[in-house]
């Protein structure tokens, strides 16, 4: 970002012995880094100022070498959330939560304003890995416009990017709460929720809804450190009261549970399962349905068990059933609950396992949690920031996956000459902001094979309920693929034990975008379960053939109806 300096001033001339404007007053505009910026205006934000300083935050906040968009609570702000803790200034703080408060304000990168008035989630996280969303109040109560634009719902912001020499900065009207708490911390601390909170302890899946990060060991000794995130349903005590429930033995009695709870056979740890997804889904994420679907699956933690979530009439649900016109309804206001390791979303249902009937399921063969793990550091390291499905303006980004550290996929490679990654990850570019991918891929990724002549690749799918499908894939093609556009490249793909030989890029084109095939035209699954997919390079070119590689997007389930 360049520094522009606008100075009013005249040279003396070379023999005067007085400066003729001597008496004349000059104001000198200058762009200052971000710390300097909020200090040059005291006004406004002495007090911001002073807890940078005392979590040794402001000489990292004025970093030259990299840039931030920082929200900056003006000084009331400041004054009414020290008011709330009932302290008097940043002292009264610890210099850890000072650090947790700085570190949820502050994003590396900018996020400028044409981008950040599109609203909901952020794409970037903030430096304490967490995500802020904007959502604007068009109530009458308000003048609407810029004027209505809000942070998380509870801080508004009254200034929009201000430009300084190292990012942005935003001011707001009040102090973001920062992310400290887990899913089992929000469940404690909200007493309507106290009896989903004692069958999670039972369980013993407090220990699961605490935890922030894994370490994980390799084979040669080393460790990965994975994030964990999850999605929580969780049902308050009035709720529960609807259904007859008012303590754990009560539900407990209700699901059939022995008294092992912390068994996994128990069924009153696979109802907590139930109500817990493996990653982090907000209602943007739940209720996003492709083409003309109106329901989405979800895989849950429960051995074998989904639930869905559905858009009829207008209206979301979870778990609708047709038989009955009656479905699961999210309760407004508590939704999207933010927290350190996820969300939580409150149901009005106390939700029992339940099995819908077979519904078309889109399955994204980069949806796991330890690629989106391993996609995030990459970005970390490259001061990118998440990336994971988050398409890139500046180009595609070519991840090759660790075995160490990526563990959801098996594969053995053989001898190629082509340079992409034997198994890796692609990032698609944005030339819109992040509206569209360059090859309209669904969630802007794609996995990328390379694995040599009889290469193969096995993963798992998500679980899928019993009964019969249509299996198609969806791969994306480009200009450089054309030598296999004409008759296709063979490969072997294996569903469980029932294989079939395709094409894949048969009756393509070699222009850029997205391309579908029949894998199977009808396969029946005998119960709900996750099935190992596999597939396996028969072309020779994969071995000989510099621009080889296939690019797979998605596998599409379509329930066979007899």
């Amino acid at each position: 970002m360049k520094k522009y300096l606008l100075l009013s001033m005249v040279l003396l001339l070379l023999f005067s012995c007085q400066d003729p404007y001597e008496n004349d007053n000059f104001v000198v505009y200058d762009l200052y880094p971000a710390a300097t910026y909020l200090d040059s205006r005291p006004d406004e934000f002495s007090e911001w100022v002073d807890i940078l300083k005392y979590a040794d935050m402001y000489n990292a906040v004025n970093q030259a070498s990299r840039t931030y968009t920082l929200f900056a609570p003006n000084n009331t702000a400041v004054k009414a959330f020290y008011a709330t803790k009932g302290i008097s200034d940043a002292t009264g703080m610890t210099k850890e939560y000072a650090k947790a408060l700085v570190t949820y304000h502050m994003i590396e990168g900018e996020v400028p304003q044409k981008e950040f008035l599109l609203g909901g989630k952020l794409t970037k996280a903030t430096v304490s890995g967490d995500y802020l969303s904007v959502s604007f109040d068009d109530s009458e109560e308000t003048d609407g416009g810029l004027n209505s634009v809000y942070i998380n719902e509870e801080a508004r912001v009254d200034e929009l990017a201000n430009e300084v020499t190292n990012g942005l900065v935003y001011s707001l009207d009040g102090v973001l709460t920062p992310l400290v708490e887990t899913i089992y911390d929000r469940l404690n601390e909200n007493s309507d929720y106290s009896i989903f909170k004692d069958v999670v302890e039972a369980t013993g899946w407090d220990d699961v809804l605490k935890t922030v990060y894994d370490t994980l060991q390799n084979e040669y000794g080393g460790t990965t450190i994975v994030r964990r995130n999850y999605t929580a349903f969780v049902v308050s005590n009035s709720t529960f009261s609807n259904d007859g429930v008012s303590s754990l033995g009560d539900l407990a009695a209700k699901v059939g549970a022995t008294d092992d709870y912390e068994s996994t056979d128990n069924a009153l740890y696979q109802y907590v399962a139930y109500h817990v997804l493996s990653s982090t889904k907000y209602i943007d994420d739940l209720f996003t349905f492709v083409d003309d679907d109106t329901v989405a699956v979800w895989s849950t933690l429960a051995d074998n068990q989904v639930m869905s979530t559905h858009l009829i009439g207008g209206e979301y649900f979870v778990n609708y059933d047709n038989a009955t016109i009656s479905g699961i309804s999210l309760v407004s206001g508590m939704i999207d609950i933010p927290a350190k390791n996820g969300v939580l979303h409150e149901v009005d249902n106390y939700m029992p396992v339940f099995s819908p009937n077979p519904i078309t399921l889109i399955w994204d063969v980069c949806d796991y949690d330890d690629v989106a793990s391993f996609v995030n550091a990459y970005g970390e390291e490259n001061s990118l920031g998440d990336i994971y499905r988050v398409p890139q303006s500046d180009k595609e980004h070519w991840i090759t996956f660790d075995p160490d550290a990526v563990k959801s996929y098996t594969w053995n490679a053989n001898k190629t000459v082509a340079s992409y990654p034997p198994l890796g990850y692609l990032l698609t570019k944005t030339y819109d902001g992040g509206q569209t991918n360059s090859y309209g891929a669904y969630k802007n990724d794609m996995l990328v094979v390379n694995l040599g002549y009889l290469g193969n690749v096995t993963m798992q799918t998500p679980v899928l309920l019993k009964g019969k499908y249509k299996v198609e894939l969806y791969y994306a093609s480009a200009s450089s693929l054309s030598p296999f556009v004409s008759g296709g490249s063979l490969c072997k793909v294996s569903l469980d034990q029932t294989d079939n030989e395709v094409y894949v890029y048969d009756g393509a084109s070699a222009s850029v975008g997205i391309y579908d095939m029949v894998l199977f035209n009808e396969i029946e699954f005998d119960e709900t379960a996750s099935h190992d997919f596999k597939i396996v390079l028969l072309d020779a070119r994969a071995t000989t053939h510099s621009a080889y590689r296939l690019q797979l997007d998605y596998v599409k389930f379509i329930p066979v109806n007899d």
